[in-house]
């Protein structure tokens, strides 16, 4: 498992030294490490490049299941260690932005004043970034839109938690918020950030509506301090209207060239729900069967945040 170890350090950092620093280990004991794993499976397992090295095929399957190897000893160490009463056990999940910043923070503070014996870490993450996390067992529950590639691949499964259209956000100053209705030809006679905080939307869509987007960002913070006190105009989930009002950002009205979005949990099909997994989806499916957000959908490929092609069906 030592040697396990090593090698994801070397995959992760993308340098063998920057590998070895992190792990207090000489360089050269790392390198004996790697030579030793591609002698026993007789290939390489890293390119070298001129920035380091990085993962050969056969190094991209080594990395899947070793991940998974080794997150698999640490969750077998942490729950026995915990049945002893010397430590808590951890929930790792992941999500995209209008999980981990709107819906997902209140829903944890509640879960873990219940239950004092868990720790739960949330990372924030892009599509992709969530995607490999799964696959490696890195966080158990992945709170997303899925993409229908995802589902196709028939490798993780989804349950579908929240259903809605985008909302228009702006300053709350905004010009706009002084009229008692505004018209889809209100909305044109303003610029807009397009984004990509959750998932890569169609390019296409742009071809397909007549608003102007100068400001593009993969930023939310970067999207929050352009439309403070200026014109703006951004399409985005409603669930982070909590989020952006903080900033003086505010919902103006639902977005008529809005899809239904689809999102909710993903896991891997392959990969053991332990108990605080399971125990937390508890808690987000009744949180949000309380707001009436809950979707009744099929598992079929969903609309994904960005891919506006069915928003004129």
């Amino acid at each position: 498992m030592d040697a396990y170890t090593r090698f994801l350090a070397v995959a992760e950092h993308r340098s063998i030294s920057r590998a070895a620093q992190a792990l207090h280990v000489s360089q050269p004991a790392l390198s004996r490490t790697i030579a030793q794993l591609e002698e026993e499976y007789r290939t390489p397992l890293f390119l070298r490049t001129r920035h380091g090295v990085e993962l050969s095929e056969a190094g991209k399957t080594l990395f899947l299941y070793a991940s998974r190897a080794v997150r698999a000893i640490d969750n077998a160490r942490e729950e026995i260690h915990h049945a002893l009463g010397e430590t808590r056990l951890v929930l790792r999940i992941c999500s995209g932005d209008s999980w981990g910043y709107g819906v997902l923070p209140g829903i944890i503070r509640r879960f873990l004043i219940d239950h004092p014996d868990i720790t739960i870490t949330l990372d924030v993450l892009d599509h992709e970034s969530r995607i490999r996390s799964l696959d490696t067992r890195s966080h158990a529950i992945a709170f997303a839109v899925v993409s229908p590639e995802m589902l196709a691949s028939e490798k993780y499964d989804f349950e579908p938690l929240i259903r809605a259209p985008y909302d228009i956000y702006c300053d709350e100053n905004h010009p706009l918020r002084r009229k008692a209705r505004v018209s889809a030809e209100d909305l044109l006679g303003y610029r807009w950030i397009g984004h990509k905080f959750e998932y890569d939307y169609d390019p296409a869509s742009a071809l397909r509506t007549r608003r102007v987007f100068t400001l593009r960002t993969n930023a939310m913070l970067q999207a929050i301090e352009a439309m403070r006190g200026s014109e703006f105009l951004l399409s985005t989930a409603k669930t982070l209207a909590g989020h952006f009002g903080r900033a003086g950002i505010v919902p103006l009205v639902e977005d008529p060239e809005s899809p239904v979005f689809v999102s909710g949990a993903i896991t891997a099909r392959e990969a053991h729900l332990r108990g605080p997994a399971r125990k937390f989806l508890s808690y987000v499916r009744a949180d949000l069967k309380g707001e009436g957000t809950v979707g009744s959908v099929a598992q079929g490929p969903a609309a994904s945040e960005g891919d506006t092609s069915s928003s004129r069906e």
